[in-house]
């Protein structure tokens, strides 16, 4: 997409990421979309072996051949239709039968075991996820201290350079400080904001 204009655009307020109170994988394991695509082919496969007796009934099959004689003839019917009703039931076939069922028995083994695997990821991710956040929230904050900090200099600095105390060396390199705070601490919020979104994507609440 190409967004062409002249001069700044605003891109609007910062996205609204909140952290879930909780992360019950009860709750939240069920609703990802990859564990509820491969619940259901587990659910497809599962549904297919318990098929498996029907390849042992047997099976109709119906016929309606229509015809029509032209010229008509004085001794048969000009239209006439006949109807034939088959059944079909297979005594000896080598054991394909039971081959199949095999295979649809190892497609539910493979369901399942791809099905767990799948779990033990987004547990996974759901963890480094709230992790994260944690390690990212003590940054920040000790980032912002570090900006009050860097602002009270300036101050300082600010104060002891309009009474003459200082040369302006000292205030730009204030300032310098200072920006440079503000800077960590904008890339810490940041911080938090991604791993608060890699949260919700791990837990399947992003989107919704």
């Amino acid at each position: 997409m190409l967004m062409v204009h002249e001069g700044p655009v605003e891109a609007g307020a910062d996205p609204v990421l909140d952290a879930p109170a909780s992360t019950d994988e009860a709750t939240w394991l069920p609703t990802r979309t990859d564990v509820r695509l491969q619940s259901e082919v587990r659910r497809a496969a599962e549904r297919a072996l318990s098929d498996s007796r029907y390849d042992w009934y047997p099976s109709a099959g119906v016929g309606f051949t229509p015809s029509v004689i032209v010229p008509k003839s004085d001794v048969q019917d000009r239209a006439s239709w006949q109807v034939a009703i088959s059944f079909t039931q297979p005594i000896f076939d080598g054991g394909a039968r039971s081959a199949a069922k095999a295979l649809r028995s190892v497609d539910v083994r493979q369901a399942e075991l791809a099905l767990t695997s799948i779990q033990i990821q987004a547990r996974s991710e759901a963890r480094i996820a709230a992790t994260a956040i944690a390690s990212f929230e003590r940054a920040l904050a000790s980032a912002r201290l570090s900006s009050e900090q860097a602002a009270e200099v300036l101050r300082i600095a600010t104060a002891a350079f309009e009474v003459g105390a200082t040369t302006n060396l000292e205030v730009i390199d204030a300032q310098r400080s200072a920006r440079d705070a503000e800077v960590a601490v904008t890339q810490a919020e940041d911080a938090v904001r991604r791993a608060r979104l890699e949260l919700l994507v791990a837990i399947g609440r992003f989107p919704r």
